[in-house]
């Protein structure tokens, strides 16, 4: 099973529940709160252009900012004018696909993570509210302590191994390189916010408007993943359903108030 497929399954429902539910009165359903975020954060201006079309018209709290990509500072200073916004960090081993850290090199992989955490404080001027990763490298086994160790150092969750479950199915290439839309169509959004469980989950999402370049490898998938995020259906199943949009600010201070 792929690492995709693996997280797409909801590797995150794994993980120890570490703290309440959510509050609720008497005889009300437990809380439902949802964190939708985008990853690639920075990779172009046109992705960045539909991500935060996504944020402003949509469903997106968060996003996941790739600090070596040629966009990363103009969608910070774009980031910035969204409070609401979350910023996370998209830790990267590879660009367009070509991988420049052998991840059998734990000292490489280390050096990595250390680097790039340090560019995001840089750019940002404050650490980043959560951890992940481009690809999901952080689910490698030989080098998820380094990534867990991490999120120690800053405090801060990482993707799939904390509380908030993970849900990685809203994504248009189930096979690598093979589109079928009808995973990132408004039903089936409609049908995973209906799913939700009481708690914390993070749907991720890829959304963007079409690049130009040649090495794009998913990309008319963006576009159709922000209608579906801007969609109004989409907007009326969340109230219907009772969930509550967050970014891991709000989940932060959820956890600490829990406590």
């Amino acid at each position: 099973m792929s690492r995709r497929r693996f997280f797409a399954a909801g590797f995150g429902a794994a993980a120890a529940t570490i703290l309440p539910a959510g509050r609720a009165g008497a005889g009300l359903a437990p809380a439902r709160y949802l964190i939708v975020n985008a990853d690639d954060l920075g990779m172009s201006a046109e992705i960045d252009q539909g991500l935060f079309e996504a944020h402003d018209r949509g469903i997106v709290t968060s996003a996941s900012l790739l600090v070596d990509s040629p966009d990363a500072e103009a969608a910070v200073e774009q980031a910035r004018k969204r409070p609401r916004l979350g910023l996370g960090i998209h830790v990267a081993f590879d660009t367009r696909g070509k991988y420049f850290t052998d991840m059998k090199d734990l000292a490489a992989v280390q050096q990595q993570i250390d680097r790039q955490l340090a560019a995001f404080v840089r750019l940002v001027g404050s650490p980043p509210d959560h951890i992940d990763s481009h690809h999901h490298m952080h689910l490698l086994f030989n080098v998820a302590h380094l990534f867990l160790a991490a999120g120690r150092r800053y405090n801060v969750p990482v993707r799939g191994f904390s509380e908030v479950v993970f849900v990685g199915r809203f994504w248009g290439q189930p096979e690598f390189g093979k589109t079928d839309m009808s995973k990132i169509s408004v039903e089936v959004m409609v049908s995973m916010l209906r799913a939700i469980p009481a708690g914390f989950t993070e749907v991720s999402c890829h959304p963007g408007h079409l690049e130009t370049r040649p090495d794009a490898l998913y990309n008319r998938e963006r576009e159709v993943e922000l209608a579906t995020l801007t969609d109004e259906r989409v907007r009326n199943t969340i109230t219907e359903e009772g969930i509550r949009l967050i970014n891991y600010h709000d989940y932060a201070r959820m956890s600490r108030e829990a406590r």
